[in-house]
């Protein structure tokens, strides 16, 4: 999806490199830090900094990703539209982070995600929080009328110009409640759910 491809082959960022920060965001995000033995999948996995993190903590890890520039950049995985995922409860970690929010329909999204988990197995997500989503209104109103050497500029600016691009760029941006989202687990039959981050909304659960 080119939408995706050129942020992945022109806006760099220090917060997508493979290194030990990554590990480490990774368990802090998802509570996880032990995978040893367990086939994940990482559905939507960009350049693949948290399918290093669950490598580096013993997991199997399965990768793919829509846009074919980001699986350049994580080896092993492979193209693919989380839409087009048939039923496999095989995985025992299901990992997509900030990939939800930028589909059309993303509960249609999550219930493909949610039909790879095995029973005990765990799902976690990350989604926009609506409330902390306000901020960008403006800015991605603005950034409609801009040309492309604007938003370069205006990125670059940024800490983090990749993930500014990542939330001005795509055509959809949806935010959510934790209810919301929680509400989404329990009627695909999890349990033990749990909200780890609030910002942006990370949350698991595990499989019935």
């Amino acid at each position: 999806m080119t939408e995706f491809d050129y942020q992945w082959k022109n806006i760099p960022s220090k917060f997508i490199k493979h290194n030990e920060g990554r590990i480490n965001e990774f368990i802090r995000y998802t509570g996880v830090d032990n995978l040893s033995g367990c086939t994940c999948l990482d559905a939507g996995c960009g350049s693949g900094r948290y399918s290093y993190a669950m490598e580096r903590l013993g997991g199997i890890v399965e990768s793919f990703d829509i846009s074919p520039e980001a699986v350049k950049k994580c080896p092993g995985a492979y193209v693919f539209d989380i839409m087009y995922l048939a039923p496999n409860a095989v995985y025992d970690f299901v990992f997509c982070w900030g990939v939800l929010h930028h589909l059309e329909h993303p509960y249609e999204g999550f219930k493909k995600v949610a039909s790879q988990v095995k029973p005990s197995g765990m799902l976690h997500i990350m989604v926009y929080h609506k409330d902390t989503q306000r901020k960008y209104e403006t800015q991605r109103c603005q950034w409609k009328t801009m040309t492309k050497k604007k938003r370069i500029s205006l990125c670059r600016k940024s800490e983090n110009p990749h993930g500014l691009w990542d939330a001005l760029n795509p055509k959809y941006n949806h935010g959510f409640t934790e209810q919301e989202v929680e509400g989404w687990f329990v009627t695909n039959g999890f349990k033990n759910i749990r909200l780890i981050k609030k910002y942006n909304i990370n949350m698991n659960g595990v499989k019935i």
